[in-house]
């Protein structure tokens, strides 16, 4: 679906890629963007909570992944879903998806709250903590995806730095399901917080080893 940015191009793993990617894009943010509305319009269950669950996955899948981007440890499948900005995809989708998952907050029939419950931490009248954990996760991953767009622009270790944020939002988040969600899922954070601890570490040793080297 994407194309391999041009040679000598730095590339950049977003949404915005190239304009299928975001074609992709738009068109997810029109179909929820319609379940919004007829929630909003009482057409709707008022609740959508299966997105987090995808937007969770996505977001372990790429958090995982990311951690063996460029690393020796990083199969040929993994380069060419890079090469092709499908890490950037992911993480976007992540965002999208997380973001209607709070936004419905505004429109549940139990215990509605305003938009500014939702984004700022802490506002929340149902579930407080758990609800900022989500708000607090969701604009590190907003920051991860930012940065990126941002790179040419941004000194390599200030970009990294930002970047690493993945980890810390994949915890915040991870933290948020455990919290406030009522399904059994607990498998589910269980192994994408052992599948990223997994690729955390096997990254971590070769980057220990390349510094002893290097002395």
């Amino acid at each position: 679906m994407t194309t391999r940015p041009p040679t000598g191009r730095l590339p950049v793993n977003s949404v915005l890629d190239d304009e299928r990617n975001t074609a992709l894009a738009a068109g997810l943010l029109l179909v929820f963007g319609l379940a919004y509305v007829a929630c909003w319009l009482h057409l709707g269950p008022h609740t959508l909570a299966w997105s987090l669950t995808v937007a969770y996955l996505l977001l372990a899948v790429t958090t995982a992944t990311g951690a063996l981007l460029g690393s020796r440890y990083a199969p040929a499948w993994l380069s060419r879903a890079q090469q092709a900005g499908w890490h950037g995809v992911a993480s976007g989708f992540a965002l999208i998806l997380g973001t209607l998952h709070g936004l419905l907050l505004t429109v549940d029939a139990t215990y509605p709250q305003s938009l500014l419950a939702v984004l700022i931490p802490g506002q929340s009248t149902v579930l407080p903590l758990p609800v900022a954990l989500g708000t607090l996760g969701l604009y590190g991953l907003a920051l991860v995806i930012l940065s990126t767009r941002a790179r040419r622009r941004l000194n390599p270790r200030v970009w990294k730095a930002l970047h690493l944020t993945a980890y810390p939002a994949f915890a915040l988040l991870t933290a948020h399901g455990v919290t406030a969600g009522t399904d059994q899922l607990g498998p589910l954070y269980a192994t994408s917080v052992a599948l990223v601890a997994f690729t955390f570490g096997l990254r971590l040793l070769e980057e220990t080893g390349k510094r002893k080297a290097a002395r």
